[in-house]
C-alpha cells in the first residue's frame, strides 16, 4: 500500500492508518501540553484523553513498540520541535517530540521508547524525563474478550440487518 493513501487525516485531530486499522492523535503529548513525559506521566496524558473522550473516544491507548514502529517510514518525514526530520507521515502534525514511549515494560523498571528521528528503539528509565513525548493509539476494529468476535463497530450489535 502507498503510504500517501495508508493515512487519512480524519479532520478531527486524529490520523487513521489504513493498513493497520489504528487511529492516531495527529499530536503528541508535547504538542498538546509543552512538557516533556516520563512514562508514568506519559499514561496519565492517555487517561487525559480518556477521560475527556477525545474525538468522541475512550479507549485511547499507548502503543505497543511494534506499532510505534509501524510509523516509522524513511521515505516521508516532518520536522520535530528542533526542527530536525523525523520519518513519519505528513499526515501527522509537524512540531512534536521525536519519540514515543510504549507499553513495552522491560527489565530495571524501563520501557521500550521509539526514535523517530534516528529510526530505532531504545529502553529509557520510566521516571526518566528527556526530551520524551508520547503518541496515542487506539484500535478502530476491537475484538470482545469473551468470544474472540471482531468488531467493526464497537457498541452495536452484530445483526445482519442494514444500519
Amino acid at each position: 500500500m502507498e503510504l500517501g493513501k495508508r493515512f487519512v487525516d480524519n479532520g478531527n485531530g486524529t490520523v487513521t492508518d489504513l493498513e493497520t486499522k489504528l487511529m492516531w492523535k495527529q499530536t503528541d503529548s508535547f504538542q498538546d501540553t509543552s512538557k516533556w513525559n516520563n512514562w508514568f506521566r506519559a499514561h496519565e496524558y492517555i487517561q487525559g484523553l480518556d477521560l475527556d473522550k477525545f474525538a468522541g473516544y475512550s479507549d485511547w491507548r499507548m502503543p505497543n513498540l511494534e506499532e510505534a514502529e509501524g510509523l516509522h517510514d524513511e521515505n516521508h518525514s516532518i520536522k520535530d520541535m528542533d526542527r530536525m526530520d523525523i520519518f513519519i507521515s505528513p499526515a501527522f502534525s509537524p512540531g512534536g517530540g521525536f519519540t514515543s514511549w510504549t507499553s513495552n515494560e522491560m527489565p530495571h523498571a524501563t520501557a521500550a521508547i521509539y526514535y523517530y528521528r534516528y529510526g530505532h528503539a531504545n529502553s529509557n528509565h520510566k521516571e526518566d524525563i528527556t526530551k520524551d513525548s508520547v503518541r496515542a493509539v487506539r484500535d478502530i476494529e476491537v475484538r470482545e474478550k469473551a468470544k474472540g468476535v471482531l468488531k467493526k463497530y464497537p457498541g452495536f450489535s452484530d445483526s445482519p440487518l442494514p444500519r
